[in-house]
């Protein structure tokens, strides 16, 4: 049943991530030399735990549990699958904001990446540290349960909270705090990124300007400035291809986690 649709995607994208992970560290370990591959290198990892958290899936749900065939897990397990998919998820997100961050710097400081370098450790420690922190608060609370295709936040027994006829046996009521989770995972999901690359943009046409007025130029000059508008397209195209392909992958799922998170509806 739908409780196994998942698999499939999941052993991809754990065999996909664990190429990239192997030809950045074996095969082509000199770019880890470069800002940009060696956070597409921690991206992968996350991914690469995400798959695994998504391929357990409807096993980790505890056994004999409603509507979920193949459920063979305890109320542990279930915590330990939502807690990895749940942070995860949100890791995953901010490497992809990252990639996008680290474009427009580049640009911004004309490729030299001396200059923008210092941005990696604080990626990693809000990568990891915040997701953690949202999702300890989540189970602290006993708000991770069976849902969707496996354990996710969510109330037990499902629905419980929108039905008054329904006591909700696990999960305490977060108040405020499931806006700020839900706020902000919009933010990172459909704010920053498209921000970010409407900044590119308007940075491309303030140098097209000056490019411009520099017209009269000659020689290594005009080669200079060919050369860095070439680069400034391609990784513009970078860009737009990070964005892109997060929000073809994850989109749908962004949507209904946030949207059940602001309304309080059951996962």
């Amino acid at each position: 049943g739908t409780a196994f649709a998942p698999m499939p995607f999941a052993a991809i994208s754990f065999l996909s991530s664990s190429y990239v992970i192997y030809h950045l560290l074996f095969q082509e370990s000199q770019k880890r030399k470069r800002l940009y591959h060696r956070l597409v290198l921690a991206m992968n990892f996350a991914l690469l735990f995400m798959s695994v958290s998504n391929f357990w899936g409807a096993m980790a749900v505890p056994e004999g549990s409603p509507n979920y065939a193949g459920a063979m897990g305890t109320m542990e397990t279930c915590t330990a699958q939502g807690f990895m998919n749940m942070m995860l998820a949100m890791t995953v997100a901010t490497y992809y904001a990252s990639l996008v961050l680290q474009a427009f710097l580049g640009i911004r400081n004309n490729f030299n990446q001396e200059k923008y370098r210092w941005i990696e450790i604080p990626i990693h420690l809000i990568a990891y540290c915040i997701p953690c922190a949202y999702v300890i608060v989540i189970a602290a609370t006993e708000n991770i349960n069976p849902g969707g295709s496996g354990c996710f936040y969510s109330k037990a027994p499902r629905g419980c909270e929108s039905d008054p006829d329904i006591m909700c046996q696990r999960g305490l009521d977060l108040g405020y705090f499931e806006y700020i989770i839900g706020l902000s995972q919009m933010f990172l999901y459909f704010v920053f990124p498209p921000s970010v690359i409407m900044a590119v943009h308007y940075w491309m046409k303030e140098l097209e300007k000056e490019r411009s007025r520099r017209r009269s130029g000659r020689g290594m000059t005009i080669v200079r400035d060919e050369a860095r508008k070439k680069m400034m397209r391609s990784v513009y195209l970078q860009i737009a291809i990070y964005l892109s392909s997060f929000w073809f992958t994850f989109m749908l799922t962004l949507i209904e986690i946030s949207y059940k998170i602001l309304t309080r509806e059951t996962a």
